[in-house]
């Protein structure tokens, strides 16, 4: 089994860390609450990634709500009329940005939650190319989830090898709704999602070294 032991960013181990916030006018202390809730987990989900928790910056009001006011700020005046969440742990970002933005906020579902009538898209998990491939998954939505025409915003907690956000970018589109932007909180450049994913990506905190990027 794996060393699963966390660390936080600042810890003598990950100290070398440092984070490029893309929020205007964030006040140091909602800078260093945001850094310092992110717990660094080496070697998952496999060897040579640094996977980045996010548990604990739903637990920091103060950072919570300093990366929902960013996310916010930057769609308000993009046109933007429903936002997806991606299960589960997109929805605690995709469902308060909705509400800032006044739209409608659609959760996109794994196989066979939904009791009623659904629609969906099946996908590998890899990456392609010569990464490994995961397995296979699906989303589902309401059949009634979005309406055609709608400029949506996808959102996740973390970019991964970008299967997930590809999956959703087919699913907003089979119903003839447009993708504006996929938004992650962060991501695991290691497993390069942003090559795969064709719709723009933003990712709204990097790391400064380049590692999460």
């Amino acid at each position: 089994r794996q060393d699963r032991k966390c660390y936080r960013d600042t810890s003598e181990t990950m100290a070398e860390m440092r984070y490029k916030l893309h929020i205007d006018g964030v006040t140091p202390e909602a800078r260093g609450e945001i850094e310092n809730a992110i717990t660094v987990v080496p070697n998952f989900p496999r060897p040579g990634l640094v996977f980045k928790d996010l548990s604990p910056v739903l637990g920091s009001p103060l950072a919570y709500k300093t990366v929902i006011d960013g996310l916010v700020a930057r769609y308000q005046s993009k046109g933007i009329t429903a936002v997806v969440g991606i299960e589960c742990r997109g929805y605690c970002f995709a469902a308060p940005v909705a509400l800032g933005l006044k739209v409608p906020f659609v959760p996109f579902r794994k196989p066979g939650k939904l009791p009623c009538k659904s629609v969906g898209v099946d996908f590998n998990l890899g990456a392609g190319g010569k990464s490994a491939c995961f397995g296979k998954d699906r989303l589902e939505m309401r059949e009634d989830g979005l309406q055609a025409g709608s400029k949506v915003l996808i959102i996740d907690d973390m970019l991964g090898t970008g299967a997930t956000l590809v999956g959703a970018c087919e699913l907003v589109e089979k119903v003839n709704a447009e993708v504006v932007e996929c938004a992650c909180i962060v991501d695991l450049s290691g497993l390069k999602g942003r090559e795969r994913v064709v719709k723009p990506v933003f990712v709204l905190i990097e790391e400064e070294d380049g590692n999460i990027a």
